[in-house]
């Protein structure tokens, strides 16, 4: 699934184009064109979670969840000749097209809170502020008592935005091994991995490039970026162990992590200075 910063940062360059700019042709994968919105007026752009939602004149929302490898891309409109694409907006002389998203859909605006993808999301670690109390007291509901920490981060009810590099990264910075079992984690030790995914989540955010290893910790020549994510077999920077993965939850996705580091029964304090940039 795509991580957080990817689609608020999406939203933010479609917030930047759309808004105020007029609709000559709207276009879904699923119902083809929509010539009902053709010249509404797109009113505003947010980024919920992992979903994308344009908001047009008239009361309607477009949905768009990027899923694993969805992405837009602008073009000409007169270039603009995409083989069945998720969705494909032309505003003037430029078109905004949606390849390979997962779901792509028109909904009512005064719907969109109780849409019922929308609805049970968890908080957005992006917001200003991110809602950090909800999201203990969603992971700390007895239903997740006995799952592996590294799934709950996962899952979108109880925090919008986490995937696979944050849930590594953020557990290897906190020293707590991804099957421990939440049950095993108090509240405080939970805030904090929620601090920790929204802090990196937030400067990913703003460099445009995924980092965790702190500047002066950066290897070099190969500049590692990231602790443990997609680094299987290669030395812990911390202490030189080779760095594991091995597939987890019910979606088979990799899970990278320092069995020295991160020992399973010992979610002890993170270090003070893990993760300062």
């Amino acid at each position: 699934m795509p991580e957080g910063d990817t689609v608020h940062r999406t939203a933010r360059i479609l917030g930047s184009e759309l808004p105020g700019r007029t609709i000559e042709r709207l276009e879904l994968r699923q119902i083809g064109v929509v010539s009902e919105l053709a010249g509404r007026t797109v009113t505003s752009v947010e980024a919920r979670g992992k979903h994308v939602l344009i908001h047009i004149d008239g009361g309607w929302t477009l949905r768009v969840h990027l899923g694993m490898h969805g992405r837009w891309r602008a073009q000409h409109a007169r270039q603009a000749r995409p083989a069945a694409p998720t969705a494909l907006i032309v505003v003037g002389e430029s078109a905004f097209v949606c390849d390979r998203a997962y779901r792509a859909e028109l909904i009512r605006t005064r719907s969109v809170r109780s849409h019922p993808k929308l609805a049970r999301l968890g908080p957005d670690l992006l917001a200003d502020p991110p809602q950090i109390d909800d999201a203990v007291r969603r992971a700390l509901l007895p239903a997740h008592a006995d799952r592996e920490i590294a799934d709950v981060l996962l899952d979108q009810r109880v925090a919008a935005g986490i995937g696979n590099i944050y849930k590594s990264e953020t557990l290897f910075e906190q020293r707590i091994h991804p099957r421990t079992r939440v049950r095993e984690i108090d509240a405080a030790r939970l805030r904090s991995l929620f601090e920790t995914a929204a802090r990196l989540m937030r400067l990913d955010l703003l460099t445009r490039g995924r980092t965790s290893v702190p500047i002066r910790r950066r290897s070099t020549p190969t500049n590692v970026r990231l602790w443990v994510y997609g680094r299987g077999g290669r030395p812990c920077l911390d202490c030189g162990t080779a760095i594991e993965r091995f597939l987890q939850g019910e979606f088979a996705r990799g899970t990278w992590f320092c069995a020295h580091c991160q020992p399973l029964g010992a979610a002890t304090p993170a270090s003070d200075t893990r993760g300062e940039q």
